[in-house]
């Protein structure tokens, strides 16, 4: 095995971790319960044995269920770690701390970031809410951080941030929340405060692209009703992360046909 797959191994093997701890916040964020304390079956309440907290691998071993009741596991908990681990493969792609030490910076910032997307859209996923008061926290601690690095600067934070939050709110206000939840425009300024300007401009354009597409398909499906709301942050998030990986080229390619 090269020394590029066995610092890609590592860092998949740490995203898959912090993945485990993301399901954890999800469930306990939501259940208004301490982080600290063992992990339990939410159907037995039994503690979950060190060896059935491997991330992915334990809940193959144990086919998706509980080692003690038996009772199915949410396929939620394999799929978040192996996204987590995913998510920061692609940050050190992008970073490549291994190679170039200054890098690393960029690398936790990214990393934070996606993450946060991550755990949020599983949490609207899941509960169809989001969580205000850790996207306020979130948003305050990327946007310092982005701006001592030299991520984004103060104009372009300021109207990402603004736009975000406006162009979601609006339709919050005008829909009396019929469109979306009030956590969304919450998430667009996080997104805004991270990608900036032009690019939360670019992220909702994708997101209202995507969610197009998803409904149309959905509807032909059978599985979705004019009445029925999509979760909105997993469409927000696959915005911000287009936008992240590729919206130099999205900027480049519309400039072609700006005049």
């Amino acid at each position: 095995m090269g020394k590029n797959m066995i610092e890609g191994f590592f860092v998949f093997v740490m995203g898959a971790v912090i993945g485990s701890f993301v399901n954890v916040l999800v469930i306990r964020l939501k259940d208004a319960s301490s982080l600290w304390g063992r992990s339990h079956c939410p159907e037995c309440h039994e503690p979950i044995r060190a060896r059935h907290l491997v991330p992915i691998v334990s809940w193959l071993i144990l086919r998706g269920k509980c080692a003690d009741c038996g009772k199915p596991i949410h396929p939620q908990y394999p799929l978040v770690e192996l996204a987590s681990g995913m998510l920061l493969v692609m940050a050190l792609i992008r970073h490549d701390f291994f190679v170039h030490p200054a890098e690393l910076n960029l690398f936790l910032f990214e990393s934070l970031f996606t993450i946060n997307l991550l755990m949020l859209t599983t949490f609207d996923w899941r509960f169809r809410l989001l969580p205000v008061e850790w996207m306020m926290g979130s948003t305050i601690l990327l946007g310092a951080w982005g701006i001592i690095m030299g991520w984004v600067t103060w104009p372009s934070l300021v109207i990402g941030c603004c736009v975000g939050m406006a162009f979601l709110g609006i339709q919050v206000l005008v829909s009396r929340g019929r469109w979306m939840g009030s956590g969304d425009p919450w998430m667009a300024g996080l997104i805004g405060v991270v990608l900036g300007w032009p690019g939360i401009a670019i992220s909702l354009y994708i997101t209202y692209l995507a969610g197009g597409v998803l409904a149309i398909i959905l509807f032909m499906c059978g599985m979705a009703k004019r009445a029925t709301r999509i979760p909105f942050a997993p469409l927000l998030a696959l915005g911000a992360l287009m936008t992240l990986w590729f919206g130099q080229g999205i900027q480049e390619w519309v400039a072609r046909f700006t005049f």
